[in-house]
């Protein structure tokens, strides 16, 4: 994220901050509310069509006043990685989703599980907005408060962009074998050379996903 540390001038007004002194936890809000959909079906989310996931999490956007005005973000935004655009609020980073996409989520090929090709049962899908979210909250369950909701912005073609801010941060450099250190001191494991292997290949084409998009 080294250009993330650039700005442009000409900025409206700074995001609230949503978190406040009453510690709510916006992120976790609007995944629980997109879970009362799985929970009142039954179903997982791959199973939830990706426009009633889009539908719910604008309703729960209107509901707590999080709908924001694409005018005060898109004019400002500056051409960020796979995931996200982004521009530099104070001692902030600003990131909104582009193109209806919600990064990528990893999972295993079921018709795959019975081969002993093990590089190809692992797959990254397009993810949903829950996919989405709850990586958000994996991310601050590992760094407390790194992400924040800052709310939802609807887009042409029916389409949302999610928009979230996390500190901005100083580039130190650090090794591969602190890196994997540091994972190891959390709890996780190296994952098989396969795993990485087909995790590397991502950008080669890939099977649909596992979602719908048809309401």
């Amino acid at each position: 994220m080294s250009d993330e540390s650039s700005s442009r001038p000409g900025a409206p007004h700074p995001p609230v901050d949503h978190t406040g002194a009453d510690g709510r936890d916006l992120i976790r809000e609007a995944f629980d509310y997109g879970g009362g959909i799985l929970s009142s079906s039954g179903a997982t989310h791959w199973k939830i069509t990706l426009a009633r996931q889009k539908e719910s999490l604008r309703e729960w956007a209107g509901s707590v006043g999080l709908l924001l005005k694409a005018a005060d973000y898109v004019p400002r935004l500056l051409r960020g990685g796979m995931e996200h655009d982004y521009f530099r609020e104070g001692e902030r980073v600003i990131k909104m989703t582009r193109q209806g996409m919600f990064g990528l989520s990893p999972g295993i090929d079921l018709a795959m599980v019975s081969s002993s090709q093990d590089a190809r049962r692992f797959h990254l899908w397009e993810a949903t907005p829950l996919e989405y979210l709850e990586r958000l909250l994996l991310h601050n369950e590992l760094v407390p408060g790194l992400n924040r909701l800052e709310g939802v912005i609807c887009q042409e073609n029916d389409d949302l962009a999610i928009v979230t801010s996390q500190p901005r941060f100083d580039i130190v450099a650090v090794s591969e074998t602190e890196i994997a250190a540091w994972f190891a001191s959390q709890g996780f494991q190296r994952s098989s050379p396969a795993i990485r292997k087909a995790a590397s290949s991502a950008s080669s084409p890939k099977p649909s996903p596992p979602v719908t998009t048809s309401p």
